[in-house]
C-alpha cells in the first residue's frame, strides 16, 4: 500500500485543497479511538439505540490476533456479548461461549427449545423469543438455566427490547407487538399489519417496522399509545434512534433514510446505498455490498467504497467493522486520504476467515466477534 507521502505528493495541490474542504465538513475528522476495553453488546444493536455504535469502546485498529475460534452452528444472528458470555442465536439454538477462552459454556438446543430471536441481555438475564409456546424466554447468562416463559399469543419475530428503567420489555411478533414486564408478567398486545421486522426503543419511545413495510412510533411502556404510522417501500430491516427524536431506517433492497419524528416519520433524506445494515454514528455509515459514509445531518454522501461487503457493521472509536466472503476487515471512519470515491488508507485491515460474514459482527471487551460459514459449517472469530 502506497505511503501518506507518496499519495499526498501524487494527488497534487488541486486533490490536496480539495481533501481539506471535505474535511472541513466530515463530522468524522473530529472522531478518536476508542480506549475503553471493558465494554459490552448487550443486544443485536448494541445500544438501546440500535445505533451498532459504541463511540468509547476500544477495538483493533490494526491487524488483529486471533484470542480464540469455536466450531458452531450455522449463525441467524450476530454474536451479543455480555456479563462474561458470548451468546449466538443459530439454526442449532442459543449458544453460550466463554468471552475469555471461547469454550461452550451451554445452549439452549433446538431440540429442546425452538429459539426464535437473538436475546437481549439485561443485568445477567437473556430475554429471547422461543416458539412451541410461543413466548418470551428468559435465561440466566452464567449457566443458561431457565428462569420463566412468558406465554404470548404469536411466535416472537425480533429479539426483545428494553425500557429505559430496565423493567419492562417490548418484542415484536408476527403480527403483534407484545409487551412483558423483567419477571415474566405479561403487560399489553398492539396489533400490527404485518410480522415485526426490527424493533428499537429508548426512553419510553418505541419504533416497530414490519415486512410490509409500516413503520410504527408508540409512546409509553405502560399503555403504548401510536403517535405515528409511515408506509415504506419494502421490508423494515433496522431501526436506529438519535441523540434527538428523529430516527434512521433501512429497508430490504432500498433506501437508508433519516425520518423526522416530530414531524410523524416525514423522510428528512433518503439514500439508496444498500440494505445489509448500517451504524449511525456523526455519520450513518451503511454496507450494501460496499460502504457508504453518509452525513447523518445532512444526508450528504461523503464517499463509497466498494469491497464486497455483506456482514451488518459495527462502529467503535474511529473504526467500522464489517466483512464478507472469507473476510473481517476494518475501515476508518474518516476513509482515509482521497476526493470522493478516489480513495486509498481506508482500510485499516482485512483479516481471512473460513467462509462467508453475512449475519453481522459486534464490538467488545477490546475485541471484534463475527461468525464466518459455509457448506462444511461455521466458526466463531474472536478478534483482538
Amino acid at each position: 500500500m502506497p505511503s501518506r507521502r507518496s499519495v499526498l505528493a501524487g494527488a497534487g495541490t488541486l486533490a490536496g485543497a480539495g481533501l481539506a474542504g471535505c474535511l472541513n465538513q466530515d463530522p468524522a475528522a473530529d472522531v478518536s479511538p476508542g480506549t475503553d476495553a471493558d465494554t459490552e453488546w448487550p443486544q443485536p444493536g448494541g445500544t438501546d439505540r440500535y445505533d451498532c455504535y459504541l463511540k468509547d469502546a476500544a477495538a483493533p485498529r490494526e491487524e488483529p490476533s486471533e484470542r480464540w475460534t469455536a466450531e458452531t452452528s450455522s449463525p441467524v444472528g450476530r454474536p451479543v456479548v455480555a456479563d462474561g458470555r458470548v451468546l449466538l442465536f443459530t439454526l442449532g439454538g442459543l449458544y453460550a461461549y466463554d468471552l475469555e477462552s471461547g469454550e461452550e459454556v451451554w445452549r439452549l438446543d433446538m431440540d429442546d427449545v425452538e429459539v426464535r430471536t437473538s436475546p437481549t441481555v439485561v443485568d445477567g438475564t437473556a430475554y429471547l423469543g422461543v416458539a412451541f409456546p410461543h413466548g418470551v424466554l428468559a435465561v440466566d447468562v452464567e449457566d443458561g438455566s431457565r428462569l420463566w416463559h412468558a406465554e404470548l399469543q404469536r411466535t416472537p419475530s425480533t429479539a426483545p427490547v428494553v425500557d429505559h428503567r430496565r423493567e419492562r420489555l417490548a418484542v415484536g411478533t408476527h403480527g403483534r407487538l407484545a409487551g412483558v414486564d423483567v419477571e415474566g408478567e405479561k403487560l399489553w398486545s398492539r396489533r400490527t399489519f404485518s410480522s415485526v421486522s426490527a424493533l428499537t426503543s429508548w426512553g419510553d419511545s418505541i419504533y416497530a417496522g414490519t415486512e410490509g413495510g409500516e413503520l410504527y412510533c408508540f409512546y409509553n411502556y405502560d399503555d403504548p399509545r401510536g403517535r405515528w404510522r409511515r408506509q415504506l417501500d419494502g421490508t423494515v430491516e433496522q431501526i436506529a434512534q438519535l441523540n434527538g427524536s428523529d430516527i434512521v431506517v433501512s429497508v430490504f433492497g432500498g433506501p437508508v433514510e433519516r425520518r423526522d419524528d416530530s414531524e410523524a416519520g416525514a423522510s428528512r433524506w433518503s439514500r439508496d446505498t444498500g440494505f445489509y445494515g448500517f451504524v449511525a454514528a456523526g455519520n450513518t455509515y451503511a454496507v450494501g455490498h460496499g460502504l457508504a459514509s453518509i452525513s447523518t445531518r445532512t444526508g450528504e454522501r461523503h464517499w463509497t467504497v466498494d469491497d464486497g461487503l455483506r456482514a451488518r457493521p459495527a462502529g467503535a472509536g474511529d473504526t467500522v467493522y464489517t466483512g464478507g466472503e472469507g473476510f473481517v476487515a476494518a475501515f476508518a471512519m474518516d476513509g482515509g486520504i482521497g476526493v470522493g470515491d478516489h480513495r486509498v488508507g481506508y482500510e485499516r485491515w482485512r483479516h481471512g476467515v473460513d467462509g462467508e460474514v453475512f449475519e453481522g459482527v459486534s464490538v467488545a471487551d477490546g475485541a471484534v466477534f463475527a461468525t464466518a460459514a459455509d457448506e462444511n459449517g461455521a466458526t466463531l472469530y474472536a478478534l483482538e
